[in-house]
């Protein structure tokens, strides 16, 4: 895994020290540290050739050039500099009327960041490098049918670049986005396959609108979070020792590893699969003093692999427990590590050719690892915050048949809304 951060950590090693070059002249105030935006758009992929089977042989078709609406939800961090942001698909749609054989580029939801080497300001030309993480998938519709399969390649690290220009909260931005292992050996049929390569880059064009969440904070509230050092202990100031907290949020997950058993067993299957969104539900205690706080979380995800008559359905629920310590408080911005501890229990679904067949799997516990981020202008006096995290579980697999099904987990829970129901009750 630390092939896909290493860059992302870079990026983000030159942001803290372009910031901190920033905060001489003229100071930075911590609540202007970070600041919210949505935003809607489109991507807009060239056209490519698809393969099919037939008598003749393996034959080459076109696919229309094709746009994929999207949904962000994001900020601008360090005064500036940096922005996080979460990015929805909405739909697929082709410049071309519907063929007998047409392919679908998919894309999961969308995880990035991006550096500004100058502050974002209005009525300027920004420009902006970064990199986002996802999984892609890709299928063709041959005939008319519905029966061939998707393939998806998960956790890619891409790559995007462009400019932003702003007015009055607004901004346009305009940028080409770059996606590695575009190249698919597609199964054309249960014993063929062919490669088909899809397009490494995209043309972004987006609208969005940013405001300040923290304005309408009480003033004594602004001048004490304000007086908070650029970087000290997410501690600093607490004078509670703790407070219970609920909180929910999108999520998705990827399995690491292939799985021999479809490998071997449904070659013509997605042998690494990733689920649907799911909601992540969590409760837990955060002991403001000690700077570290402890969840229970459930997750039911649902992952689904289909082709050729056959078709694939693991169902997962877990529950985890885990203990995570704050590193540090920049401005805010407070990354955390942990460790986790799952309570699964596995459903697997198999039907071929109309043939159905479950399995359960006992309830097992599976050992993991937790990182993630909160947004706290306010420390531990906030009664509502936005987290983000991931949860790997390294040792999740089970034997179908006697072979070993691989499911190796990264769990990605999104921009998770976390509320703190005493913290509220004591403001008021």
């Amino acid at each position: 895994m630390s092939k896909y951060l290493t860059p992302l950590l870079f990026l983000i090693g030159t942001l803290n020290l372009t910031a901190q070059k920033a905060t001489l002249t003229p100071k930075k105030q911590r609540l202007d540290f970070a600041k919210m935006y949505f935003e809607i758009g489109g991507t807009f992929l060239p056209s490519f050739d698809g393969k099919i089977a037939n008598n003749e042989g393996i034959q080459t078709f076109s696919n229309p050039a094709s746009a994929i609406q999207y949904l962000n939800w994001g900020g601008f961090h360090f005064w500036g500099h940096g922005e996080f942001f979460v990015s929805f698909p909405l739909s697929y749609q082709t410049f071309k009327k519907e063929a007998i054989n047409s392919s679908e580029i998919l894309h999961s939801v969308a995880t990035g960041f991006r550096y500004y080497p100058k502050v974002y300001r209005e009525k300027s030309i920004i420009p902006y490098v970064g990199l986002n993480w996802s999984a892609l998938e890709f299928n063709q519709t041959i005939n008319s049918e519905e029966e061939q399969p998707s393939l998806a390649k998960d956790f890619i690290l891409a790559a995007d670049a462009g400019i932003l220009y702003g007015y009055k909260g607004f901004a346009l931005r305009i940028g080409v986005n770059y996606l590695p292992k575009t190249k698919w050996a597609y199964p054309i049929s249960k014993f063929q396959k062919a490669e088909i390569k899809t397009p490494n880059f995209g043309f972004q064009l987006g609208l969005l609108y940013a405001w300040d969440s923290t304005k309408d904070t009480k003033e004594e509230n602004i001048t004490k979070w304000n007086s908070f050092p650029t970087v000290s202990k997410q501690s600093l100031g607490s004078t509670t020792f703790g407070d219970f907290f609920i909180g929910v949020g999108p999520s998705i997950s990827f399995s690491l590893d292939k799985s021999t058993f479809n490998q071997t067993e449904f070659p013509y299957l997605q042998d690494q699969l990733a689920s649907s969104n799911y909601f992540d539900l969590v409760a837990g205690y955060n002991f403001n003093k000690a700077g570290l706080f402890t969840t229970l979380s459930f997750r039911n995800p649902t992952f689904e692999t289909e082709g050729y008559g056959t078709k694939q359905t693991i169902k997962k629920q877990s529950f985890t427990f885990e203990i995570n310590k704050f590193l540090i408080d920049y401005s805010g911005f407070t990354p955390y590590l942990g460790i986790n501890i799952a309570y699964d229990q596995l459903k697997y679904i198999e039907e071929v050719d109309g043939i159905q067949r479950e399995l359960s799997f006992d309830k097992k516990m599976e050992p993991g690892i937790t990182f993630g981020w909160d947004i706290q202008p306010g420390k531990n006096q906030e009664a509502l915050i936005l987290r983000t995290n991931l949860r790997w579980f390294p040792f999740s697999d089970f034997e179908v048949d006697g072979k070993k099904f691989n499911f190796s987990q990264l769990e990605y829970n999104l921009i998770q809304v976390v509320f703190y129901p005493g913290r509220l009750k004591n403001r008021k």
